[in-house]
């Protein structure tokens, strides 16, 4: 709601209790049930009212209304109103957009939204989700992960919040049709300009193997940014640490060496979590902003941020957490600028409304900015 405060979204997943549990597979091949063998739950929001207290705003507030089966939560400002809108991706049940009217109240618009399903019509299992600028038109976008036999849906933001399914188009349709996917970002990974996408994958059941279909560990993945929001599988080429196939999870983003290169941690079912430091060489110049609201958030979470960069080169993002699966990244807005090695201008819309304009900025430092 914009009023310095920042409020808690919970998804929720499946009314299950120990008193319902059901047994599913075979004897001796037991598998895990189905999302669809359960009832889905509605999600919450929470008003933040100061001084560590919330109230439970979620029926007020148009958020229970919806039942899903919720696995990740990615925030953006869908429509360009100054407003964060929230988008849930569900298992086996219709994704949700709920756009934020007014600050107070929210329209679930998904299926009108054009988010809900994917462009065969219908519902994957949605894991991870990034709702983040991929083809720097300035509107953000929804990318998600999803399990076996479901493609990683890529959906493109055309205007004011409504989206077309871009999946194949984008290069993303055979390339991750067996893959199953959990957390996932997209960041720039080799600061070339343009945005690349991670995903941390396994699959579901442990036992999957006896069924002589799928593995159970895989490598995780990483699809480079072309350009005009398309990407290509460049797994093989990212070292032996991306080829280790594991029971991998959640994921989340940071320069962790302080190198400019965005690192991954990613957690593994029964074993250490992977620490995975960017070591890429020959990468291009980069910018990180650490945003401090006054009247806005003090995380300056929500913030939208333009760059030009020397060349002219413009691109978009904004501050956010929310990233992936079960995870929370570096709320830093990372820039890879290429060649660039100063950025002309960078525009800033705060929450509040202010708008901060920074010039001639040089290239490979994190900036602090402090809202005016």
């Amino acid at each position: 709601d914009n009023d310095g405060d920042l409020d808690l979204f919970v998804a929720n997943y499946l009314d299950w209790s120990p008193e319902n549990n059901r047994v599913c597979g075979t004897e001796g091949k037991r598998l895990s049930c189905s999302p669809t063998d359960y009832a889905g739950l509605p999600n919450l929001l929470y008003r933040n009212d100061g001084g560590g207290r919330f109230t439970d705003v979620s029926a007020a507030a148009g958020i229970a209304a919806h039942v899903g089966k919720g696995m990740s939560v990615a925030v953006a400002d869908a429509d360009g109103d100054g407003l964060l809108d929230v988008f849930v991706a569900n298992d086996q049940s219709r994704n949700f957009l709920f756009r934020n009217v007014g600050g107070r109240a929210f329209i679930e618009t998904g299926v009108e939204a054009g988010v809900a399903y994917t462009e065969d019509g219908v519902p994957v299992s949605g894991m991870g989700a990034d709702f983040r600028d991929l083809d720097e038109d300035g509107r953000p976008d929804v990318f998600l992960t999803a399990l076996s036999g479901d493609k990683f849906p890529l959906f493109l933001n055309t205007a004011e919040g409504f989206f077309v399914p871009a999946t194949h188009r984008a290069g993303l349709g055979f390339a991750t049709v067996r893959m199953s996917g959990w957390g996932t970002g997209a960041y720039d990974f080799d600061n070339d300009g343009r945005k690349d996408l991670f995903s941390a994958n396994s699959h579901l059941n442990a036992n999957v193997e006896a069924y002589g279909h799928h593995r159970y560990r895989q490598p995780n993945a990483v699809f480079r940014g072309v350009g005009d929001g398309r990407f290509r599988d460049a797994t093989a080429e990212t070292g032996a640490a991306m080829q280790r196939a594991r029971a991998h999870r959640g994921c989340a983003f940071g320069d962790l060496d302080g190198d400019g290169l965005v690192d991954v941690v990613v957690s593994v079912i029964g074993e250490p979590a992977e620490v995975l430091y960017n070591m890429t060489a020959g990468g291009g110049h980069w910018l990180g902003l650490r945003l401090e609201g006054t009247k806005s958030n003090r995380d300056g979470i929500g913030a939208a941020v333009k760059l030009t960069g020397e060349s002219g080169r413009v691109q978009y993002n904004h501050v956010t957490t929310a990233v992936g699966y079960a995870s929370a990244s570096d709320k830093r807005v990372h820039f890879g600028l290429g060649a660039d090695r100063t950025a002309r201008e960078i525009e800033i819309r705060w929450p509040s409304g202010a708008r901060q304009v920074l010039k001639d900025v040089s290239a490979d430092q994190v900036l602090e900015v402090r809202e005016p």
